[in-house]
């Protein structure tokens, strides 16, 4: 079957052992790959109440069906249950690994056990062997990186993740990081790094169509400003000047709004400071990394720009290059960790001087306490009122007392405070793929959820989440055609989508969360008693969120219906 390998390779390392098994042909109609395939792998292999840091728990590493065949479409997917949140957890990572994976014939790798003695796992030519790495532990991710890069991709840990620390992050060959705390989940089985090196050639089903359908997707891209002319020349911090001028930029933990030092953060002002060179996943046309000509840095995104400069109210750009090379090193996620930082600060009434932020770093990626993530930290100190939040996932530097979609966004994805699971901002602010009024909630239910069924879909295909901004469920369907030979159509594939978001609702459902969880930090309400001001209704919020259990076709607390579950073919 063209697109997918049908293999899946399963790693124990208690065992040391290496299993392969064929991808079930059905999963892959139903979950297509990538998100989709791993949370279903995750469902069925990992019980929702087993300690995340334990051996029970699986790291599960996906491609998918277009993964190495079309534009911005190289990466994988890492699956997990977070030891952060507790809930089922998908990053979708960028560079090349998931190129590299299917090119070695793999739908799947999947983890689980935990070993003696560190080890990696290389992966070459179909066969994966597991390989002591007692000479890589304590090496952090540029370090490992490089011992490791002539074999091939190369995803791993530092320092932060061998610590467990619960914010800490796997690396993709020292550029590309994540959320949720998978890092420490690779640490807790001794598990160092994944390499992998394929020598498949990728080809399509239908060469000259999908040549016609990828022509017609880069001329989407080109014709989508955001991509074209923002991502494409600056970056993420393209992001900077519009969110700052539309006042959307969160300050001081969330107590502010708004920074006087957004110019010297801003993509242009980077661009024109500094000797820049494009760093491309690839197959994708955009680049949207930049890295440092004179010392081979890559450049902060928006979120480490977010965390460290405007959260922290602190305006040396060289403080918050260093914080995030800091972060990828040692592998920690910036988000997280300049929101404790963030809280630190409010709750001590002082201040952060640049200078701090590199200790207080390199001691979170070594195991200090503030690593938990701020709702476990600040639990403990009986002030969780000071945590930033969804389900325990910090949220990030989008502003969503002005952005109420994404505001709803936060609180339904069953990550928890993870954007990109519905990058409403996109919408809301950017005017793609459409212009929707960012002040109110009214409408926003039914199509924050189609959103979201988009997302898991492309997820799933394992294309990059900036692809949202041109890319449709009728293109994917004639990609998927064209590229492998299936015939799904762009209906069936939202209700793939719709299948993912039920099963992942499930899962975290039975680890215990409630509809209670569906619910944003209070400083970002409206208080009682407070009739003007730019916080949300908490009166409007709680009947958006009823309005979208009922486009679900879940119960008032949340829980889906038999209907919607027979519709998906699930159980509960």
């Amino acid at each position: 079957m063209v697109g997918w390998t049908e293999k899946t390779v399963y790693v124990n390392l208690s065992s040391e052992s290496v299993t392969v098994k064929s991808t079930d042909k059905e999963l892959i109609r139903k979950y297509i790959g990538g998100r989709g395939l791993g949370v279903k792998l995750l469902s069925e292999l990992v019980g929702p109440d087993i300690d995340p840091l334990g051996p029970e728990n699986h790291l599960i590493f996906t491609s998918g069906p277009l993964t190495g065949l079309v534009p911005m479409s190289a990466g994988a997917v890492v699956t997990s249950k977070s030891p952060l949140t507790g809930t089922v957890f998908s990053w979708n990572a960028g560079g090349g690994f998931g190129r590299e994976l299917k090119k070695a014939g793999i739908d799947a790798l999947v983890i689980t056990g935990k070993a003696k003695r560190p080890f990696y796992v290389e992966i070459r030519e179909e066969n994966a062997e597991i390989v002591p790495a007692e000479g890589l532990w304590g090496k952090n991710t540029e370090e490992c990186t490089k011992a490791l890069k002539n074999k091939g991709s190369v995803a791993c840990i530092g320092r932060a993740g061998e610590k467990q620390v619960l914010i800490s992050s796997i690396v993709v060959d020292s550029i590309h990081s994540g959320r949720g705390g998978l890092g420490a989940v690779a640490g807790s089985k001794m598990l160092k790094a994944v390499v992998v090196k394929g020598e498949k050639e990728l080809l399509p089903a239908s060469p000259e169509e999908f040549k016609e359908l990828e022509t017609k997707m880069l001329k989407l891209f080109e014709a989508n400003p955001v991509l074209s002319k923002g991502l494409t020349n600056y970056g993420t911090p393209a992001f900077v000047k519009l969110l700052d001028y539309m006042d959307l930029i969160p300050c001081k933990n969330f107590s502010g709004r708004g920074t006087p030092f957004a110019d010297l953060f801003s993509g242009e002002y980077i661009k024109a400071s500094f000797d820049l060179e494009k760093e491309s996943c690839p197959t994708c046309p955009l680049g949207c990394k930049r890295r440092i000509k004179k010392t081979g840095q890559i450049l902060p995104d928006y979120d480490s720009l977010w965390a460290f400069g405007f959260n922290l109210e602190n305006p040396d750009f060289q403080s918050v290059l260093l914080a995030d090379r800091i972060c990828k090193d040692y592998g920690l996620d910036p988000i997280s960790a300049g929101s404790v930082f963030g809280a630190c600060v409010e709750l001590k009434s002082g201040k952060i001087e640049s200078r701090e932020l590199e200790t207080l770093l390199e001691e979170m990626g070594k195991g200090s306490e503030p690593g938990k993530g701020a709702r476990k930290y600040f639990s403990a100190r009986k002030r969780e009122d000071l945590s930033m939040d969804v389900k325990g996932l910090e949220l990030s530097g989008f502003d969503p007392r002005k952005i109420k979609g994404q505001a709803l966004a936060y609180a339904t994805s069953c990550h928890g405070g993870d954007y990109l699971t519905a990058f409403m901002v996109g919408p809301e602010v950017l005017g793609k793929p459409l212009l929707l009024n960012r002040f109110s909630l009214n409408g926003k239910a039914g199509i924050l959820q189609v959103f979201e069924n988009l997302t898991a879909v492309l997820d799933s295909l394992v294309l990059c989440p900036f692809s949202v901004f041109a890319v449709s469920e009728e293109l994917c369907s004639a990609l998927l055609h064209s590229g492998t030979g299936m015939e799904i159509s762009p209906a069936e594939l939202l209700k793939a989508g719709e299948r993912i978001w039920n099963l992942e609702r499930i899962y975290n459902l039975k680890a215990g969360f409630t509809w209670e969880d569906d619910m944003l930090p209070g400083r970002l309400f409206k208080a009682a008693n407070k009739e003007k001001g730019d916080g949300i209704s908490r009166q409007e919020f709680e009947a958006a969120l009823q309005e979208y259990y009922r486009y679900r076709g879940w119960d008032k607390e949340g829980v889906p219906l038999q209907g919607k579950l027979r519709e998906s073919g699930l159980s509960f």
